[in-house]
């Protein structure tokens, strides 16, 4: 249990980092704008919701396969 712990706070540490991420790049206004760089943030924070969401469910490999779509998009996870 303990190690499913630290994975949910890995997530959620990372989701604050890309939500950070995102609003510096709202801020700064850039031309052109990054909207890639955008959209990957906004489908990390969704992945990681949905492996946060199967976790608390209790729906483990459910949750291992969005950290391993997590893996594939290059944001990495100690597990």
């Amino acid at each position: 249990m303990e190690d499913i712990s630290l994975i949910v706070m890995q997530l959620k540490n990372r989701q604050t980092q890309i939500d950070r991420k995102i609003n510096q790049l709202i801020d700064q206004n850039l031309d052109p704008f990054p909207f890639e760089r955008l959209d990957k943030g906004k489908k990390l924070i969704e992945l990681i919701q949905k492996a946060l969401q199967s976790i608390e469910s209790e729906k483990l490999i459910e949750a291992g396969m969005h950290i391993k779509e997590l893996e594939m998009e290059d944001l990495k996870i100690e597990l």
